[in-house]
């Protein structure tokens, strides 16, 4: 870990100066903002949570670490998998006040990886697949591996306590991490993706976005989604307790991805649990802290 910086500095160094830089961003509506000034100080005075940079072979990767500022002993660690690609779905502020921080202040550390980036926004058609852009499931998978060496090295994170929590694209990559490092002991899956072909399928858009992020996905396709694709392979995953969250509206991410792999599950003596809503589609609009409460009792549990 190098470039360790708190996240509570710039336009986040307090609630107003927050406000002040949003305000200036086309769009902004004060009365659709989510966060309480009374919920950040909080966070802010109870929370130690910094960005860092950490090396995945030849590549510069960003991360970032939340967890209680009063911990005295290492506490159980949770690998955050974030959605989307490239930068968009990058964690920020206020995805860490809203998915994050809430957990982080139940007494773990969490941990998670922006996975590799051009570092610039890129249109599509611009992606370059050598190795230091997403690859959406491919080599991007290292730098969540790479999370690992470091939670050994910090005294705040116990490392025989390691969860996973995956969100949308971070389904996926909580997957393909978990196939890789079997060591965990429990994970969570939010809106999460496991079967690939039904993103390709979602529009030409996608496809065409998996064309640009996937190496050689023209001669391979086929092979190249399944191998991202948990359902074809759930038998290698360990049988630690997984928690499904997924609303039946969901029109980015189907629920079908949630139903199917809980068919696995069952099939290969996998233990889960399967929390469904009927309504709040993708992001689970108006279900934040049954959300919330059910990712902290999974955790909390298991770890």
């Amino acid at each position: 870990m190098s470039d360790i910086h708190s996240c509570f500095r710039g336009p986040f160094a307090s609630y107003d100066k927050w406000l002040g830089f949003l305000s200036n961003k086309p769009g902004f509506k004060l009365e659709n903002f989510p966060f309480s000034k009374e919920d950040f100080e909080t966070y802010q005075t109870t929370l130690s949570c910094n960005w860092f940079t950490y090396e995945v072979g030849d590549v510069t990767v960003d991360g970032y670490l939340i967890y209680p500022t009063a911990a005295k002993t290492p506490l159980p660690t949770v690998i955050y998998n974030r959605g989307g690609n490239t930068t968009y779905g990058r964690v920020n502020v206020g995805r860490m006040m809203h998915d994050l921080m809430p957990l982080a202040a139940e007494g773990f550390a969490v941990i998670g990886s922006q996975y590799r980036w051009s570092g610039k926004r890129l249109k599509p058609a611009d992606f370059v697949a050598d190795g230091t852009e997403d690859q959406y499931g491919g080599i991007d998978v290292e730098d969540v591996l790479a999370l690992v060496p470091i939670i050994k090295s910090l005294d705040i994170a116990d490392s025989s306590r390691i969860g996973v929590y995956g969100s949308s694209r971070g389904g996926m990559q909580s997957y393909l991490f978990a196939k890789k490092y079997p060591d965990i002991k429990a994970m969570a899956i939010v809106a999460g993706l496991s079967d690939v072909f039904s993103f390709r399928d979602r529009s030409e858009k996608s496809r065409f976005l998996l064309s640009k992020l996937i190496p050689d996905f023209a001669e391979n396709e086929e092979a190249a989604l399944k191998a991202r694709s948990a359902i074809y392979w759930a038998d290698q995953l360990p049988k630690v307790p997984v928690l499904l969250i997924h609303a039946k509206d969901d029109e980015r991410v189907t629920y079908a991805n949630a139903v199917q792999m809980s068919e696995r599950f069952t099939q290969y003596g996998i233990p889960f649990q399967f929390k469904t809503f009927d309504t709040g589609g993708h992001d689970l609009t108006g279900h934040k802290e049954e959300k919330d409460k059910a990712l902290t009792d999974w955790f909390k549990k298991h770890l």
